[in-house]
């Protein structure tokens, strides 16, 4: 590292790593140093917005390059585990944005990278680091709803659903499950202290609009702590009842939830900076004190492992009328 500094780089340039860029200039043990895009005019665009010197259309070179100390990976899903491994294997640590791939079978071949290489692997569930998401985790933690026994939690788009390679499953891998269930997945799993799936059941279907992916699942699953937990996933859903990442928590003692309200106030940001920026902190700050970032690479396969069991229970993202239940 450069005085001291993380020599960070970016692979791709969409509307995320808007984010990440903002965060890794913000935080005084990280240096941005480069960014890699296949499209040379929105890479351009991104670099004048962030000031960064060095710009490449092949993501390799960086990869390749001992200079550079981590990359964050913000890239369609297709290519997350292939560039995850390259950069490890290239010698950086390596930030991914969720879901960590298409596939478990990719997500433990990345842990099995980071394992070869002695770097550290580290997957963006962001929320983890909203301070109204800690604060119910504190609450849960501290035994004041008492046993918990059931939790609702929601990763939803109301009257809205991506387009482009969202919802191409080649690319994507899947639909609103991989994009939005998975927030809903980990801050649930999150707010319980991280827990273990032992059994999912589900429904996946595609409903509201004429894609290859699933756009409307619900989730059931049954954690090593004995909570049972309904999740929802969807985009263009009529009404949501409760903001992306919303958990409402049901336990002997009392019911609490994340936030009192279903709908963001005009002019408020749901999804900030300051949770972008906390998650860079803590990959910086781990990267720089040699402990292991949180969430790492296990939280990641955790998350992905419900979501391949959900889809399993469901007979694939069109089969949304059959359910099943997947043991672990």
């Amino acid at each position: 590292m450069s005085l001291g500094r993380l020599r960070v780089a970016l692979l791709g340039a969409g509307w995320i790593m808007d984010f990440h860029a903002r965060a890794v200039r913000a935080d005084p043990g990280a240096e941005l140093v480069a960014a890699a895009n296949w499209r040379e005019p929105s890479l351009a665009a991104f670099a004048e917005r962030h000031g960064i010197a060095r710009t490449t259309t092949d993501w390799r070179e960086l990869a390749a390059d001992p200079g550079i100390d981590a990359v964050v990976i913000g890239t369609p899903n297709a290519l997350h585990a292939e560039q995850a491994i390259a950069c490890l294997q290239g010698g950086k640590h390596v930030l991914v944005e969720k879901p960590m791939a298409r596939t478990l079978a990719e997500a433990d071949a990345m842990l099995a990278a980071a394992a070869g290489s002695g770097r550290r692997l580290m997957v963006a569930h962001c929320w983890r680091f909203h301070e109204d998401v800690n604060a119910l985790r504190d609450r849960v933690a501290a035994g004041e709803l008492g046993e918990v026994v059931k939790t609702r939690g929601y990763g939803l788009h109301a009257r809205w659903g991506p387009a482009g390679w969202f919802t191409d499953p080649e690319l994507a891998g899947g639909g609103a499950l991989l994009d939005m269930g998975v927030h809903a997945i980990d801050t649930t799993r999150f707010v319980l202290g991280d827990p273990l799936p032992e059994a999912v059941s589900a429904t996946v279907a595609t409903r509201y609009g004429d894609y290859a992916v699933d756009d409307d699942a619900i989730l059931l699953v049954s954690w090593s702590n004995g909570v049972n937990s309904i999740i929802e996933s969807g985009w263009w859903q009529p009404h949501v009842a409760g903001l992306e990442a919303e958990t409402e928590v049901y336990g002997t003692g009392g019911y609490a939830r994340i936030w009192d309200r279903v709908e963001v106030p005009e002019g408020e940001q749901h999804c900030t900076q300051a949770m972008y920026s906390a998650q860079m902190a803590e990959f910086v700050g781990a990267l720089t004190s040699g402990r292991p970032p949180r969430p790492d690479g296990d939280d990641g396969r955790v998350v992905m492992r419900v979501v391949e069991l959900a889809y399993e229970a469901a007979g694939g993202p069109r089969s949304g009328d059959r359910e099943a239940v997947r043991q672990t």
